[in-house]
């Protein structure tokens, strides 16, 4: 790769080593600024990520303590799952030229391309995205072209998803008296922001500037921690980044 950058699937960690990879990274950061005081860019972002984290960390006990959190984690990722494989059976068609498949693909993905992405919204916002979705398949115009692409078994999938996320969602405010589970996701998907800005920005410094070595030594040292956390799997499958429409 051009740029040096160790792959990683950052939706694949779960809280607690998604916490560890950020603060391993945050403290080679920090120990980048203080020896390289005049990189402003990374002591502001390493400031903001620093606090966030602690947010984070915050949220995680909070979470930890009750014990419908880890269903309601599970249930999000299977309802994305099952979001993700109806929007990819649906960039599948795409190609076909059989006229029957081609119409049936026109009508379904403009309705479809409405929803790429909301699986990184909170968990509000993605609840209230596929209800609408789901509303929206429902009605007799889309019926013939989803009968011709097979996708019934499919939108009976995310169905049960979305109803098995609710289902735990409310167990879970029942459990915390009110306190926002989707706070963790929020902040969760800022720092992933946060993080991948440093990582992006010292592989690219590194390869623009190969006179100044320390851009070099701090982006092998977070590809050094990136690769301690590849090898760590999760219990279950979790989402896949959503293939983009046409």
């Amino acid at each position: 790769m051009k740029y040096k950058i160790t792959s990683l699937d950052m939706t694949r960690l779960e809280g607690k080593s998604f916490f560890q990879l950020l603060s391993d990274s945050l403290e080679a950061v920090n120990a980048f600024t203080k020896a390289n005081k005049t990189e402003l860019v990374y002591i502001s972002k390493a400031s903001r990520m620093e606090l966030l984290l602690e947010k984070f960390q915050a949220s995680l006990h909070n979470v930890r303590a009750g014990k419908f959190t880890e269903n309601m984690e599970k249930a999000d990722r299977e309802r994305d799952d099952a979001l993700v494989t109806l929007l990819s059976f649906i960039k599948a068609f795409s190609r076909v030229k059989v006229p029957a498949i081609q119409t049936a693909y026109e009508e379904l993905n403009p309705l479809f391309k409405q929803y790429k992405g909301i699986t990184t919204s909170s968990y509000e916002k993605e609840t209230e995205s596929i209800n609408h979705l789901l509303k929206q398949l429902a009605q007799s115009n889309y019926q013939a072209s989803i009968q011709t692409l097979n996708l019934t078994e499919h939108i009976g999938t995310l169905k049960t998803a979305q109803a098995k996320f609710e289902k735990v969602y409310k167990e879970r405010l029942a459990e915390q008296a009110g306190k926002t589970p989707s706070q963790a996701k929020a902040l969760r998907v800022e720092l992933t922001e946060l993080y991948e800005f440093l990582v992006d920005f010292t592989a690219i410094n590194a390869y623009a500037y190969p006179d100044k070595a320390y851009f070099a030594s701090l982006r092998d040292q977070l590809n050094a921690i990136r690769s301690r956390y590849q090898k760590r799997k999760p219990a279950k499958k979790v989402k896949e980044e959503v293939a983009e429409s046409n």
